[in-house]
């Protein structure tokens, strides 16, 4: 029920600092939840323009530029905040880094590399996600895989990410809690696609089949 230069306007003022990269310093506080909600205003006006090109290139490739920047700087990572209500920075990020990597200008803006770097950090984090925030990533690697990332570059890719550490033992337990998370969704997921059966077979062996106890 939006016309094109409403939904430009939408798309243009959720970008703006005041709104998506607002206060992105605060750590514990209420910020979070105008960039969380922004992020989920701009994903749905890419998801229009995807089917509909209705945004002028120069601004199409602005809203990218800074959907892509949301999670690449975003630092709270809180799911649901008690009084307060979803603050869910890490789903609508990914929800919104996935319509990005998903739109026609996508190569224009950014690379394959940079939302894996993207990915990397959110999970590499010793904030313990318990929000289903692993199941909302699982978005950006369907977008990746529609683009043509091949199998081989992303069981690379988890070779990689399963080898990360952290030299504070806390940190490092969290850490790898949440990417074993990611990796057993992963895992579901081509499971019900039918889709990469290589990794499938990797991730079954690595973070099911296995008896070391870590205490």
């Amino acid at each position: 029920h939006l016309t094109d230069d409403e939904l430009t306007f939408i798309a243009t003022t959720c970008c703006a600092d005041e709104y998506l990269l607002f206060n992105l310093n605060e750590r514990h506080g209420d910020a979070v939840l105008t960039r969380s909600v922004s992020a989920l205003a701009i994903q749905l006006v890419l998801h229009k323009d995807c089917d509909n090109r209705f945004l002028s290139r120069s601004v199409a490739a602005h809203v990218l530029a800074k959907s892509i920047d949301y999670l690449k700087f975003e630092h709270d990572y809180r799911g649901y905040i008690e009084q307060k209500g979803w603050a869910h920075s890490v789903a609508h990020g990914s929800d919104l880094l996935a319509r990005a990597v998903s739109h026609p200008l996508f190569s224009e803006v950014a690379t394959v590399s940079t939302v894996l770097a993207i990915l990397e950090k959110c999970l590499c984090t010793d904030y313990a996600y318990i929000d289903n925030e692993d199941e909302r990533m699982l978005a950006v690697i369907d977008a990746l895989v529609d683009k043509g990332f091949t199998e081989a570059d992303l069981l690379h890719w988890l070779e990689k990410l399963s080898q990360a550490k952290h030299d504070e033992h806390l940190k490092h337990y969290r850490i790898q809690w949440n990417i074993k998370k990611f990796m057993l969704s992963l895992y579901g997921h081509f499971i019900r696609r039918q889709q990469y059966e290589t990794i499938i077979n990797w991730i079954f062996k690595t973070y099911i089949n296995y008896s070391k106890v870590e205490v």
